[in-house]
């Protein structure tokens, strides 16, 4: 009899492959005995005459199996909590405090929120700047809410800088797309046009990233899922007295189809120096945003 495969069992991953290795040798009917010494050192041993068999079984068995995905890491605790999330909900909160502390609250929403008729007069900013904005402490703590839960994650596994801009950018995509289909002077306020493009995104990157479906009998219903599963989401947060439906679905699907562009070309995109320069786009964006709305009120 010869070898085939030489480990220590000591060794959790010797000892996996090995067993993976009798299995496969039982199921071709391959005769295979597995010879252990004191100190943990194991050999798997095959007759002379199916030693030719049994190399050929273990690398067709290689062969059919090397594009199988890896099981999904266990998710950290911590996942929900990101410092660039924090930042932002500190950031959401002082902007209420100061215009509501100020008595500037119902001049800021009037001069800053989003609506169809001030974006048709060239005033962009608006959109941009009514996603800092809520009407009262309760919209506020649905949002901060929204962004733990939905923009946590996201800002963790895209990048503190990458996520944000992905946020500005489906948050000020979808109050666009909602205004230019109105025609009136209501004015619309809120994050939660980017929480829900956060949902959108995290869906298309589940939908684009360590997702092998070659191997599942109904790929394209499988693919499906994850924006099944985020469309689902929206929609238990789109109800209300208040609620701006339309915002909240332009926001989820400018949210997923900026995710499925982004995500297959995320890899030269990522690291920290694209994260400063994607911080830094979000920074140069808000701070023009908000001179321009200055500027149009003197």
């Amino acid at each position: 009899m010869k070898s085939i495969f030489s480990g220590n069992l000591h060794n959790k991953n010797s000892r996996k492959q090995a067993d993976l290795i009798l299995v496969v040798l039982a199921s071709q009917s391959v005769r295979a005995v597995i010879d252990t010494g004191p100190d943990g050192l194991c050999n798997i041993l095959v007759p002379d005459d199916d030693l030719l068999k049994a190399g050929q079984q273990l690398k067709k068995y290689a062969r059919e199996n090397k594009d199988v995905p890896r099981p999904v890491p266990q998710a950290p605790a911590r996942i929900f909590f990101s410092p660039a999330a924090l930042a932002l909900v500190l950031l959401l909160a002082a902007i209420h405090y100061i215009i509501t502390t100020r008595g500037l609250h119902k001049q800021a929403i009037l001069n800053f929120g989003a609506s169809s008729y001030y974006l048709s007069q060239g005033q962009s900013f608006r959109a941009v700047t009514a996603l800092f904005l809520h009407s009262d402490t309760a919209h506020l703590l649905g949002n901060i809410a929204g962004i733990i839960v939905l923009a946590g994650p996201l800002l963790r596994v895209t990048g503190y800088g990458q996520g944000l801009l992905l946020l500005l950018a489906a948050g000020t995509a979808g109050n666009l797309i909602s205004e230019s289909l109105g025609r009136d002077l209501r004015l619309s306020i809120g994050a939660s046009t980017a929480v829900m493009a956060a949902a959108g995104l995290l869906g298309a990157r589940r939908m684009t990233i360590g997702t092998q479906l070659r191997h599942s009998r109904f790929p394209k219903l499988k693919a499906l899922v994850p924006f099944a599963a985020a469309a689902t989401l929206t929609a238990m947060f789109s109800h209300g007295e208040n609620t701006d439906v339309s915002a909240h679905l332009f926001g989820f699907l400018a949210g997923t189809g900026i995710g499925l562009l982004y995500y297959p070309l995320s890899s030269p995109l990522s690291g920290p120096i694209m994260g400063r320069m994607g911080f830094g786009i979000v920074l140069a964006i808000l701070c023009t945003a908000f001179i321009q709305g200055v500027s149009s009120i003197f």
